[in-house]
């Protein structure tokens, strides 16, 4: 379907006006950008640029906010709304999809440089894809070996490639008409791609001096560094062309322009839109199976449907913190802070520029200096241990003292820093500063702001990895982009390993997702696995809770055990084989019986108990108390075999109803302590005798 002459020009001026806009938004960025650089434009009165005192205060603030509220673990938990059935593992088999597909897809890392770009312009993006299997490319065609073949894929998008409709209203992106995205794409790829038309029209594009190639994307800016001017070159002479490709919301159409060329290169129904497709009939009427009995689909007989494979309608994910009563864009996190930074150098450079004219300067007596020439160079080297003559010293040599840096200009500096802090805090961290100490509640009320804030914005990232991975899954969950070769293990939790490819009908589920954010706060995977722990030492005891699941909770609290492989039927769990251990060494030093708790595992006891009995018997002892230890081991042993029989204990010991190793470990302090006050009152019984 060939665009009409209006319509053509109607994007031919969208465009332009989005030029003009993000020509505007992009010189704003970039001074942030250089801030973070070190880079710091902004003259100060009376001062040189040499004497400017360049504090990297956006590089601690941007490194602090990113390494809180970027997901370094990221855990997806899925619930499945579907009845799919007692025992089916479906909520199982996504979240270990999700898990995988984050890794293949290197997900991670595009979203943590979309948090950078959210910070310094507002909104970073991330733009959804699918690599097709083989060789086959997809724009701007350099990517396709980083991302995993016949795979939903994930890529960062420079800020000032991602154009958005400006009558976006500031809370919904769904309510966009289009997104035009930029991209520098090589001639020799571009016109290999089926789809592209008007070919022979196609020329390279030149990077000439208007255009400022900086922050990873074209820049209009007048002066051009190091930096631009290899990448205009390399562009010039990799023949590359730039492009304008567009995500036309409301027609369902991806449009693409080619710089220099009158008509859209490209016109097609948009990729994501939905599509029903038809099953494949067979001469008498039957479907059309695979090898694994899966219905084939007539991939090229589709209808459009309504909605979209991805949220909102478009390929991308925005990220960003904060919000706007005008516009999708919100002034950038770091925009607010430019002027506190700005005066906070400002602050330091001028003690610094004061400390320095003011060092060691002083008056030399005209007379003092004529009758001894080497003063003043003495004087001035200030060698230590080195000596001078003068007459009258006191007299003819004075320092001048300009006076010291004035207290007001210490306070505006430590205000300023205070004010950044409070700011861009989002750590429950104690602040410092010039001020007074804080009281309590003063502290208390600081580290309840900064978790707010940084409950905030861990949403913020939440959100981005869950519409990366329902995006993902929609996509895959439609026959045209059906992997082949996403394998999976489908087996429910704690069963045999059963791998298979999985298949679109397998992400076609109602479900939600629950984000866990805690993996992003300070030492949250030190606290959560002490947490766990606990949790595991309260509850392992109560007869109702299922011992597996338990363990398999302790055991995900550690990030690389595969419980699925650590556990078997006949294997016994570390806190049993602690417990035993216990048990062993109280019957062999204390010769007394450590008693059963209820929920022990009484056949692994004695499996293990009757184990060492067989080693002691065997074994020839001068040991006089050997027949009374292996009285105590039967006695044991027949504790555990009457409790598994009766459901009953009878009351050997007094070991912790909480936890029984503790309880043990308890009984043995206890006669371990007893055994050493007999031991000193024994001693002095001695020598008092």
């Amino acid at each position: 379907m060939a665009l009409t002459k209006k319509r053509t020009q109607f994007w031919r001026d969208e465009m332009s006006t989005l030029d003009t806009l993000y020509k505007k938004r992009a010189e704003g960025w970039k001074l942030l950008i250089d801030l973070y650089n070190n880079d710091f434009n902004k003259k100060i009165r009376d001062l040189s640029e040499k004497e400017v005192v360049k504090v990297p205060l956006f590089f601690q603030i941007t490194h602090q906010l990113i390494a809180t509220v970027a997901f370094n673990y990221p855990t997806l938990l899925f619930t499945v709304e579907d009845d799919v059935g007692e025992g089916t593992p479906v909520a199982d088999v996504l979240e270990r999809a999700s898990q995988s597909w984050l890794r293949l897809s290197d997900a991670k890392s595009h979203l943590h440089q979309a948090i950078f770009d959210a910070l310094f312009c507002g909104v970073g993006w991330l733009r959804m894809d699918y690599n097709p299997p083989g060789d086959d490319m997809i724009p701007p065609y350099v990517a396709n070996d980083e991302m995993a073949e016949d795979l939903a894929s994930v890529c960062r998008v420079p800020p000032s490639f991602v154009h958005l409709d400006p009558q976006c209203p500031p809370h919904s992106l769904g309510q966009a008409r289009y997104i035009r995205e930029r991209m520098w794409v090589p001639l020799e790829q571009l016109k290999k791609d089926e789809q592209i038309e008007h070919k022979s029209e196609i020329k390279a594009s030149t990077a000439d001096q208007t255009d400022e190639l900086a922050y990873g994307e074209m820049m209009s800016g007048a002066e051009s560094g190091p930096e631009e001017a290899a990448r205009k070159e390399s562009i010039d002479n990799g023949n590359f062309v730039l492009i304008d490709r567009i995500h036309d919301r409301m027609n369902k159409r991806e449009l693409m322009f080619a710089d220099g060329v009158d008509e859209p290169i490209k016109d097609i129904h948009h990729p994501f839109a939905k599509m029903s497709f038809p099953m494949r009939m067979g001469a008498t009427g039957e479907p059309i199976l695979d090898d694994e009995g899966q219905p084939l689909f007539d991939l090229e007989s589709g209808d459009p449907q309504p909605g979209w494979l991805v949220r909102h309608g478009f390929p991308f994910v925005p990220i960003k913190f904060d919000i706007s009563s005008t516009s999708f864009y919100p002034t950038p996190r770091m925009e607010h802070l430019k002027d506190l930074v700005y005066a906070y150098v400002e602050s330091m450079s001028r003690i610094s520029a004061n400390l320095k004219r003011s060092a060691r300067m002083g008056v030399v007596k005209e007379s003092e200096a004529e009758n001894n020439p080497d003063l003043i160079p003495t004087l001035q080297r200030g060698n230590d241990g080195e000596y001078t003559t003068a007459i009258d010293p006191r007299s003819a040599i004075h320092e001048i003292n300009f006076g010291a840096i004035p207290p007001d200009q210490w306070s505006y500096a430590d205000r300023a820093k205070n004010m950044l802090d409070l700011t861009s805090n989002v750590a429950e961290l104690l602040q410092t500063g010039g001020e007074s100490a804080r009281t309590a509640t003063e502290s208390g009320l600081l580290a309840a702001a900064a978790a707010i804030l940084r409950e905030w914005m861990e949403a913020k990232v939440g959100r981005a990895f869950e519409d990366m991975v329902r995006n993902a899954f929609n996509i895959m969950g439609d026959p045209r982009y059906e992997p082949e070769f996403f394998l999976q293990n489908v087996a429910p939790d704690g069963e045999e390993r059963l791998t298979r490819a999985l298949r679109n009908a397998d992400f076609l589920w109602n479900y939600r997702i629950h984000v866990q954010a805690g993996s992003t706060r300070p030492l949250a995977e030190r606290l959560e696995k002490s947490k766990t722990v606990e949790l595991y030492n309260t509850i392992i005891q109560h007869p109702s809770v299922n011992q597996t699941e338990a363990l398999k909770m302790l055991l995900a609290a550690y990030e690389k055990v595969d419980s699925e492989k650590l556990l078997n039927d006949q294997g016994i769990d570390e806190d049993t084989q602690q417990l035993v251990q216990l048990e062993n060494n109280m019957i062999e030093t204390q010769f007394t019986d450590p008693g059963v708790t209820p929920g022990m595992d009484h056949m692994q006891h004695n499996e293990n108990h009757n184990a060492r009995l067989q080693e002691l018997m065997q074994q020839p002892s001068i040991d006089p108390n050997m027949q009374f230890i292996i009285q105590v081991y039967q006695q044991h042993i027949a504790t555990h075999d009457q409790h598994s029989q009766s459901g009953t204990v009878p009351q050997q010991g007094k070991p912790s109803d909480a936890n029984p190793v503790e309880g043990v470990r308890n009984t043995v302090n206890q006669t371990a302590q007893k055994i050493s006050l007999a031991a000193r009152d024994e001693a002095q019984e001695t020598l008092e005798g």
